[in-house]
């Protein structure tokens, strides 16, 4: 009785701790980092990451972690170099993304409604910042069947890239916030990515 005891102890204090434990977190400790679509510096990059950026660790290589960016939900590869236990705490050289993001904001809404006028044709509801370079364009469910989504889609990319002066993401979203397709920046040009929901 008494080892079946201990037995039952030592599993249940084996599995509490590692509940306890949970995801292993790490921050950004390079001022010029980025997140990687695989674990090579030749592969595209997702976007641009900041000093001191939270990110949780889901694989480990010998020079690469893969990372979740909880805030985008976006999961990439960043060089193990430059991710620290401790936050760092001299972040002040950290760029403005807020700034450049509501004027990107402001502009993705104009141009909106000069479609609207110059050709009756909805496109973009709003437009929502998560973080960084990252940002969601929700666009009118028609906009999605139109024959010019794409190109409209890479001219709103361009603009964000533009004004962050970096690789830059966006995720074009539907009205009820189904993610349809993303934009990234590639190696050559940026990449349109169909969602696969």
């Amino acid at each position: 009785m008494m080892k079946l005891n201990l037995i039952f102890l030592f599993v249940f204090l084996n599995f509490s701790f590692g509940y306890v434990k949970g995801e292993e977190k790490l921050y950004s400790s390079a001022e010029f980092s980025s997140l990687y679509i695989k674990p090579n510096i030749e592969s595209p990059i997702i976007y641009p990451i900041d000093l001191g950026k939270e990110l949780i660790i889901k694989k480990k290589e010998e020079k690469w972690y893969n990372v979740l960016d909880e805030q985008t939900g976006l999961v990439g590869w960043v060089q193990k170099e430059f991710l620290s236990n401790e936050k760092p705490e001299n972040n002040l050289k950290k760029k403005d993304y807020k700034s450049s993001f509501k004027i990107f904001r402001e502009r993705v809404l104009e141009m909106s409604a000069s479609i609207k006028d110059a050709i009756a044709i909805d496109t973009f509801k709003e437009v929502k910042h998560l973080g960084g370079a990252a940002a969601v364009i929700i666009a009118h469910n028609n906009w999605f069947e139109g024959r010019r989504h794409a190109n409209q889609a890479f001219q709103v990319y361009e603009m964000w890239k533009n004004q962050n002066q970096s690789p830059s993401f966006l995720s074009f979203r539907n009205e009820s916030g189904e993610e349809q397709f993303i934009i990234l920046s590639g190696p050559h040009r940026p990449r349109y990515l169909k969602s696969s929901k």
